[in-house]
Order: C-alpha cells, then structure tokens, then sequence
C-alpha cells in the first residue's frame, strides 16, 4: 500500500518541525528534488533543515497538525495547521511576542520512499500580518 505508508513518511516529516529532529529530512528528501517544487518548497535537504531550523527559533513552541489528508499513489496532498508564539527572529523582523494559527496545504510525491516533488501553498503575507508586520512593499508611498 504505497499510499498509506507515503501518508506515514508526511506524518514523519511533519514531527521534524515539531520536534526540531532533522534527521529525518536526509532519509525523506531525495538528493535531486524536482526544481520546479513550487513556492516555498525546499529544494534540497539543507534547505529544509534550514526552514525547520529558522522556524523553530521563531517559534519555540512551534507546532504543526495535519488536519486533513488524501493520497493517491505516490502523491499525499494534505492540509496543514500551524500554531506557536513568535518569540525569535522571523527573516530579520524581531519578534512580537504574538501567538498565532497559521494554516497551508501542501502536495507531496514521492519516489522510492523519498520525496521527490513538493509544491507548498500557504498565504506567508496573512501570516505576516497576523504579527502585525506589514510586508515588503506594502506601504504607501
């Protein structure tokens, strides 16, 4: 059941930003990765680690739920949801002490169980604003 055991491999992945665990990202994420993984998508595992990294020094207490899921194949789309206080730096903007929800879906294929192609959608500029930073180029001249 390719299906299930990839919904597995997402679940894994989602407990390394829980967990700050990033060993798991070299045992999922294939060393040549689609370069066309779509906005937001790590394109290797540096990048990944990097994110995952950077994301928990924002939020400490960062935590991701996987609200809804659907594989099909190789293929696991699912839907995400992200809590946690931004108490660290985020992309230079220091932090606000401001506990948010933030939510995202992502598409994910894999490929002898590594992950291969990986499109993320979320809205980064609603999370910014949930902070209360105004996003680049957004102010009126």
């Amino acid at each position: 059941m390719p299906a299930e055991r990839n919904k597995d491999l997402v679940r894994r992945m989602t407990e390394a930003f829980n967990t700050g665990d990033l060993t798991v990202v070299d045992e999922l994420l294939s060393a040549d990765p689609d370069p066309g993984g779509g906005p937001g998508a790590p394109k290797t595992s540096t990048d990944l680690k990097r994110k995952i990294t950077a994301l928990r020094k924002a939020f400490p207490d960062l935590r991701y739920t996987v609200d809804r899921m659907a594989a099909e194949g190789e293929t696991v789309a699912f839907r995400w949801t992200m809590t946690g206080t931004h108490l660290g730096p985020l992309l230079r903007h220091p932090p606000t002490g401001r506990a948010i929800e933030h939510a995202g879906t992502d598409l994910v294929t894999f490929g002898d169980g590594r992950i291969v192609e990986h499109y993320a959608a979320d809205n980064f500029g609603d999370l910014l604003a949930k902070l209360g930073i105004e996003p680049v180029g957004s102010r009126a001249g």
